[in-house]
């Protein structure tokens, strides 16, 4: 699967914007996920293919998509939340995270907002 692309996504008019990204078809292996330049805060939870089992996974700052996400990532345990923020100093386009979940065909849920 190719890299989902949120570049060009913009806040709906509560501020945020609000995405279910789909996963890779194998557990483990990392989806790409591009930032806009005016998300500040990252919002991911992972949840299995029915969306209403909760899943677990890995968030990493580097990878390939497609491939097994690395040893540097961090651990989200099933049903957790997993927030952090992201630097106004990053590169034009916003840059990158990739994500995998602990099942096959899960997605990750992610919520963008600009502070």
């Amino acid at each position: 699967m190719a890299a989902t692309d949120l570049t060009s996504t913009a806040p709906d008019t509560a501020g945020i914007h609000i995405v279910r990204v789909a996963l890779e078809a194998t557990a483990a292996n990392a989806r790409e996920i591009q930032l806009p330049e005016w998300a500040r805060r990252v919002d991911l939870q992972f949840v299995q293919s029915d969306d209403s089992t909760d899943d677990s996974g890995k968030v990493a700052s580097s990878g390939t998509d497609g491939s097994a996400i690395g040893s540097n990532a961090i651990r989200v345990a099933a049903g957790a939340v997993y927030t952090f923020r992201v630097s106004a100093g990053r590169a034009k386009g916003g840059g990158s995270l990739y994500v995998a979940a602990s099942t096959a065909s899960a997605y990750c849920i992610v919520c963008l907002q600009p502070e």
